[in-house]
């Protein structure tokens, strides 16, 4: 059992729930590259929490981390850019300003204690305009650090698309907001977060535009119970396969912009 107990310990690579000590000795060991997301504190229809992309971010940093090696998993900075959420109570947004404070603490931190790589993505498509404006700032301020930014928004939307697909899924149903894809991730994750009696669709159709009109006029502007999509169908095993699929991409993201 003891030794048991030293097995878990050891794999631990969340920050948040390593102590000092653990994260000194992952240091020495070569655990030099630290994975953090952005998520959000929005309105994600009238079933899933606000929550939601947060929830999603904490997942895949542990994902990519476990997938990259010599990696950790940075605690998931909350709330993100929201603005276009702000019609719906319960949302907070942070002003970009203040994202790039907190992301220049976060790098001042890590380039402290010894950490050589970071890498910054999102799990909210409202931060990935900021990431991709902060981005040069950053690695200019830190020319210690190896900074890397995932900040292709439109293809970050493809790939989950063409995942959909592949599950024999319709985009405009599953690839939206508050959707039967990211409701299916929540049930994988949080399932008594769930409030599959309030299960209803909400826009559905041509995304042409569809992101461009929402971050210019606010989510309400499509749609009135916040969902771009319809939950109903959602699974566990259907957010899983979408939870692994995004995690492989990004960690090969990853390796391809470090030469790796």
């Amino acid at each position: 059992m003891v030794s048991q107990k030293k097995t878990d310990a050891q794999s631990r690579i969340a920050l948040q729930d390593m102590t000092w000590r653990e994260i000194s000795s992952a240091l020495e060991k070569g655990f030099d590259t630290v994975v953090v997301m952005v998520g959000s504190i929005e309105q994600h229809g009238p079933h899933l929490p606000i929550s939601t992309d947060t929830l999603v971010a904490d997942e895949l940093a542990i994902r990519i981390a476990r997938k990259l090696g010599k990696a950790l998993a940075a605690p998931t900075i909350r709330p993100g850019c929201s603005d276009h959420h702000m019609s719906m109570p319960g949302t907070i947004s942070l002003r970009p300003e203040v994202l790039l404070e907190i992301l220049r603490d976060y790098c001042r931190s890590f380039a402290k204690h010894g950490f050589k790589k970071i890498l910054l993505a999102s799990s909210h498509g409202g931060n990935f305009a900021p990431l991709e404006t902060f981005a040069p700032t950053l690695v200019r301020e830190f020319p210690q650090l190896q900074i890397i930014h995932y900040g292709d928004l439109r293809g970050f939307m493809d790939v989950w698309k063409e995942q959909v697909t592949k599950l024999g899924l319709d985009p405009q149903k599953a690839a939206g907001h508050a959707c039967l894809g990211e409701t299916s991730e929540v049930l994988c994750l949080k399932p008594e977060l769930v409030r599959k009696e309030n299960f209803e669709p909400g826009f559905i159709g041509s995304s042409k535009g569809l992101i461009s009109k929402i971050l210019r006029e606010g989510i309400q502007s499509v749609t009135e119970n916040g969902i771009l999509g319809d939950p109903t169908g959602a699974d566990e095993n259907t957010g899983e396969a979408l939870l692994e699929a995004m995690a492989v991409h990004l960690s090969e993201w990853v390796r391809d912009e470090l030469g790796a």
